[in-house]
């Protein structure tokens, strides 16, 4: 597993492939690799032949991989002597596909835990529709939170948005003006238009529809055809949830068509930033062979763990 590879090491194995870019250098071209399995990840670099090696794997999903274990720039790296797309019937998929801890069930298990302490009769009603709608509530607990920035794993979509449920609900004890019920509400739906932009195979990534619309207009979109569906659902009520979702990422320069304009907004903003921006302190925590962990190109700077 990739998890346990250490520098010298001489591996052969399938992985799941999961990026794969040719790039221009002084002498040649390279080819940039990165591989993955349910342990974790590991950057992968061919040097010579990139664009041959590139044609014959760039369609494949899993990859039979023979190589050394080296590092670069204080990251674990795989020096592919060898690579070939997998067959079907080679490979153990279970051992490839990273999934939630505790599987799916038990996050279904505190989903219903945090449906019953909502006491606003239309926003309960609303979670019990998701509960009940079994297409899109096994959709909403398989898939993943992002691609390959946080909670990029089976069953990470439900777990980032329970995690700021939870954490929504210990803020509102501290800040009793806080509409607890619409709060978490907003955590739970706030990313549910991933289950519609993001695929949750053996390779994650985005499909026709995230990319053409995006999960904050999918997500909306859910919500209200939801509403649709309560009789007399308040139209206040229904405007501050829509807000949440609208409103999450903070800015509109990160996709937001609306900035936070209510506590509640505010809050789910936030938690939003923790629990994704911890999970990503995660990974690398775990991928890192120093006190530093790898380049985090999103954030434009290395992260310490010493």
């Amino acid at each position: 597993m990739i998890s346990d590879f250490a520098q010298g090491d001489n591996v052969t194995g399938f992985f799941v492939l999961t990026a794969a870019q040719v790039i221009p250098y002084d002498r040649g071209e390279r080819l940039r690799l990165e591989f993955s399995d349910s342990s974790g990840k590991i950057e992968g670099i061919i040097w010579e032949d990139a664009a041959l090696v590139y044609n014959q794997i760039k369609d494949a999903e899993v990859v039979k991989v023979r190589g050394l274990v080296s590092t670069f720039r204080d990251k674990a790296q795989l020096k592919v002597e060898k690579m070939r797309p997998a067959k079907d019937g080679e490979y153990d998929l279970s051992e490839l596909l990273k999934v939630v801890d505790g599987g799916i069930e038990r996050q279904q298990e505190i989903f219903d835990e945090i449906a019953v302490t909502i006491e606003n009769e239309f926003l309960s009603e609303l979670l019990r529709l998701l509960r009940n709608d079994a297409e899109l509530f096994e959709k909403y607990t398989a898939a993943p939170a992002g691609k390959r920035f946080h909670h990029d794993y089976i069953g990470g979509l439900v777990q980032h948005s329970l995690s700021i449920a939870s954490l929504a609900d210990r803020v509102c004890k501290h800040y009793p003006l806080l509409d607890r019920d619409l709060l978490i509400c907003g955590a739970i739906f706030h990313d549910i238009g991933k289950t519609y932009e993001l695929t949750s195979g053996v390779k994650l990534d985005y499909t026709d529809e995230g990319r053409l619309v995006g999960h904050i207009t999918l997500g909306d979109q859910i919500v209200v055809d939801y509403i649709s569906e309560i009789p007399d659902f308040p139209e206040k009520l229904e405007n501050k949830l829509r807000h949440l979702i609208a409103s999450h990422h903070g800015e509109r320069q990160y996709g937001s068509p609306v900035v936070p304009l209510t506590r509640e907004a505010y809050v789910l903003h936030l938690l939003d930033r923790i629990d994704s921006g911890l999970n990503v302190f995660d990974d690398y925590d775990q991928e890192r062979d120093s006190d530093w962990g790898g380049y985090v190109s999103l954030w434009e700077r290395y992260l310490y763990f010493g």
